[in-house]
């Protein structure tokens, strides 16, 4: 068995073969540094974002969809970030260019248009739970949620031979390809996506709520782990929002989950009716290409 130590030196140089690839944009480093400065505006954020076409497109798009139910058309990049606020804007930001960014990385055994199903029903809910959990900044654990799963991307293209047959096995069944994945090479998809967050310098609490999404009982009890954990279990339980090609399937969570996020169980549909409303078109927003 791995020491921690050794894992996380494994993990890191697996990553480092494909730096090239999962590296943050230069305009996501950019829009960072001019948010921590603390003196950044939303005319100058603006500035920074209208260097990307594409990005701002999205921007716009974000703040009129039905994410955000406005009554009113927004009809500038300043004027949405006004509205949605300048840490909402970095996180919308990021969730854009992670989801173009983890586009390019190939994968023979994924099917692209399910993975990103999953990863945005499985951000909305996320997005969700943490309004009703009445968490600061809600819109990170919409970026926890859509990157979860990045971890797969990584490892389906470095150990397509190894992965293959389990991933047969499991039928799409998260949890289980996760324990396989331990099994065969000695960490899993959840804990190589808790250090893609570290390599892109999102908080110390997204990437353990990333990195434990499988195992939260694992992780110091936090409400950003719970929430991950809970949203990807809600997602799989659905036929649009499932990991599995093969549709739903009786994802449970983690005993206690519930009481961690001070929500009762009875609300599961009324999440799933939110969420339905906003998916296809945050999907359409976030990752065009990823149609049916």
């Amino acid at each position: 068995m791995n020491s921690v130590s050794d894992k996380r030196q494994e993990i890191r140089a697996l990553l480092a073969d494909v730096s090239a690839l999962v590296s943050p944009p230069e305009i996501v480093i950019r829009l960072r540094q001019a948010i921590d400065a603390q003196d950044s505006t939303s005319e100058s954020l603006a500035a920074i974002v209208m260097q990307d076409p594409n990005l701002s497109a999205r921007i716009l798009h974000i703040a009129n969809s039905a994410m955000y139910g406005l009554n009113h058309r927004v009809e500038t990049v300043s004027r949405a970030i006004s509205i949605i606020g300048q840490r909402a804007l970095y996180h919308l930001a990021l969730a854009v260019t992670a989801s173009q960014t983890f586009s390019k990385l190939p994968s023979e055994l994924v099917n692209v248009a399910v993975f990103w199903r999953h990863s945005v029903f499985t951000a909305l809910i996320a997005r969700n739970l943490a309004q009703r959990c009445h968490v600061l900044h809600p819109e990170r654990l919409f970026v926890a949620g859509l990157l979860h799963d990045l971890g797969s991307l990584v490892l389906y293209q470095r150990y397509p031979d190894i992965l293959r047959e389990s991933l047969l096995t499991a039928r799409g069944n998260e949890d289980v390809v996760a324990q396989q994945e331990r099994e065969l090479i000695g960490f899993d998809h959840a804990e190589v996506g808790g250090a893609l967050l570290e390599l892109w310098g999102l908080p110390e609490s997204l990437q353990q709520a990333v990195a434990f999404h499988h195992r939260p009982g694992a992780a110091a009890n936090t409400i950003e782990v719970a929430i991950v954990h809970m949203a990807d279990t809600l997602a799989n339980r659905t036929d649009q929002g499932s990991a599995s090609e093969f549709g739903a399937y009786a994802s449970l969570p983690h005993p206690g989950t519930w009481k961690t996020l001070g929500l009762d169980e009875s609300i599961t549909d009324d999440i799933w009716k939110d969420v339905n409303l906003q998916f296809m078109e945050t999907l359409h927003v976030i990752l065009p290409q990823a149609r049916n």
